[in-house]
């Protein structure tokens, strides 16, 4: 290996470790967990040298790696047969919202994150999924498509409804919150 390959990698990994950790944690794995499937992840980058120039979007592919791996450790862990799409169904992935911690001291600031985190937590793991990276992470659908394995028609449809969903539950927080004060 290079030092320009070296060097490459250890930008690549440092401009996408904290994204790739907050993604792995949303799937509910611990730290080391996480962390441990991220570096198996570079480390095949490091031994497959023309791999980083064949991807177009090298981005989305570290994500849809991290996801594989993190699916693969699961499957392994429960032992069990079923194929990778069926466990990637089965894996929960929750959000945490991150509000600046000034802002988590006024009190408006701190309802808006309740309200957030509830509508959140009115939507299936896949719908929090798509969200964050959608709008988190700031994919586009041909990316989205391709880290969570559907269609890049199932993955607009998806986000829609998803959207379609909170807007609806915002219109009824909002009531019940006006009602109630």
């Amino acid at each position: 290996m290079t030092d320009r390959h070296n060097k490459q990698i250890d930008v690549l990994y440092r401009a996408h470790i904290n994204e790739l950790f907050a993604y792995a944690i949303g799937f509910g794995f611990d730290s080391d967990t996480s962390m441990d499937a991220i570096h198996d992840v570079f480390c095949r980058i490091c031994a497959e040298k023309p791999l980083v120039g064949n991807v177009a979007n090298i981005r989305a592919y570290l994500f849809r790696s991290v996801k594989n791996r993190l699916l693969d450790i699961r499957k392994t862990r429960h032992d069990t047969p079923a194929p990778v799409d069926e466990i990637a169904e089965m894996v929960p992935f929750r959000i945490e919202t991150s509000v600046e911690d000034e802002l988590i001291e006024d009190e408006e600031q701190a309802q808006l994150k309740r309200k957030v985190e509830q509508l959140l937590k009115n939507l299936t793991d896949r719908q929090r999924e798509i969200i964050w990276l959608r709008y988190e992470q700031n994919f586009d659908y041909e990316s989205i498509s391709q880290i969570m394995c559907i269609t890049e028609s199932s993955c607009r449809k998806l986000i829609h409804k998803t959207i379609s969903k909170l807007r609806e539950q915002a219109w009824k927080v909002s009531l019940l919150f006006l009602i109630h004060f």
